[in-house]
């Protein structure tokens, strides 16, 4: 089973589209995150490598590192944007992330500013005549980012602590010069491990090098991901929920929905949202069991789930957008399991959008299975046929997945 996360960016600094494309293939499934840069992009057709990446369901990081007029670089990051880039990187210059973030406005795509190369130090910052250190410039511009609303920087796993503090923890902090152990550090000066990284706080890895010059590149990938797997682990908790956290789940909630409006037709004309603080409230009163997982303290993804038949219901499971890709779903998942066996459910079961990415086939790649009416109980049908089912199943279809002990 793949082992595959979007926490890790494998960077095809190539010199040709032929060979980037071997290296995805060789990569196979442990590579679902890609970065495309100058090199590519000026020589090796990045730009149809993007497209194809994109059809194939790959993510793609365009590391073009804008820094024009405002006028250029809006129309440069639409066109990325309208290609289905999903990250794009800018210099973190306040004129440059303005008209960056005009260009993305009700797409996908999120803007990283570049902060400080990593392969810069303070005395090369002090030789191109900046009066600021590497931590300093880093600081300045983060608080810029965060000013202006731009979805991440580009920062070392050094920074990343600074970074968080300066925005509230609203800045994704994307990270290269990542060097498993053993690893040769090449240009870079200021690297880290990818368990170091995460566990410091970084949302994306960028990992080149160790990956592309690897003999086997799909086990060097599957090492790395295991690594981030490891780190998130260490730093993530699940904890009972409770009224006091009303507030709390209905942000997590509203922040995950957002992601319909983006999927445009019908989802976008819908206009959903998540519940609100005071109905969680009226869950909590209704006996429902309610679970937070939090990453680093700070509450980030939650299930909520409730007894129907001789099975565990699973409602809901929400996971913030900024976290969405660090298997926070999945431990969600592993947590209902446990407690569904521990309190002898005989089963899982929900109902959920068949065609929707990250509903009906996140679940199937779970372990469920896709149930018909025949194979539910009388609660479960029950609730299949409710009217709150019926306007869902009007925006798209609508599936039963469930799993039996």
């Amino acid at each position: 089973m793949s082992n595959a996360t979007p926490q890790l960016i494998t960077a095809l600094d190539v010199p040709t589209r032929k060979e980037a494309e071997a290296l995805v293939e060789r990569m196979d499934d442990r590579g679902v995150f890609f970065k495309i840069g100058y090199q590519l992009i000026y020589g090796g057709d990045g730009l149809g490598l993007a497209r194809e990446l994109k059809r194939a369901g790959k993510k793609i990081f365009m590391d073009v590192k804008l820094l024009d007029i405002p006028n250029t670089v809006e129309k440069g990051v639409a066109g990325l944007a309208e290609l289905g880039a999903d990250f794009v990187t800018i210099h973190a210059e306040p004129h440059c992330m303005a008209a960056a973030k005009r260009a993305v406005e009700g797409t996908d795509t999120k803007l990283l500013g570049v902060t400080v190369m990593t392969s810069l130090d303070d005395e090369d910052l002090k030789a191109s005549g900046y009066a600021y250190g590497v931590s300093d410039l880093v600081a300045r511009r983060a608080k810029q980012a965060t000013e202006i609303g731009i979805d991440g920087v580009i920062c070392s796993a050094q920074e990343i602590e600074m970074v968080r503090d300066l925005s509230s923890g609203k800045l994704m902090a994307v990270t290269p010069g990542i060097r498993p152990k053993g690893s040769a550090a090449d240009d870079q000066k200021r690297i880290f491990t990818p368990y170091q990284a995460i566990e410091a706080g970084a949302a994306h890895l960028v990992v080149g090098r160790p990956v592309y010059k690897a003999n086997d590149p799909y086990a060097a990938a599957g090492a790395v991901n295991d690594e981030i797997h490891a780190a998130n682990d260490a730093v993530t908790r699940i904890r009972p929920a409770d009224p006091e956290d009303a507030a709390v789940l209905s942000d997590i909630d509203n922040d995950a929905s957002k992601r319909f409006a983006n999927m445009g037709g019908a989802f976008a004309s819908a206009h959903l949202t998540g519940l609100t603080a005071a109905q969680y409230a009226e869950k909590f009163r209704q006996n429902e069991l309610l679970w937070l997982i939090e990453h680093r303290d700070l509450p980030v993804g939650f299930v909520r789930a409730k007894p129907v038949d001789n099975l565990l219901y699973i409602a809901e499971i929400g996971v913030a957008r900024a976290h969405q890709g660090k298997g926070l779903g999945r431990r969600l998942l592993a947590h209902m399991r446990r407690y569904a066996r521990e309190n002898e459910f005989k089963g899982l079961a929900g109902l959920t959008w068949k065609d929707v990415p990250f509903n009906g086939p996140y679940y199937l790649h779970n372990g469920f299975q896709e149930w018909s009416l025949d194979q539910a109980g009388p609660e479960l049908r029950t609730l299949a046929a409710s009217s709150d089912e019926q306007k869902l199943n009007t925006i798209g279809e609508r599936m039963i997945f469930g799993e039996r002990f």
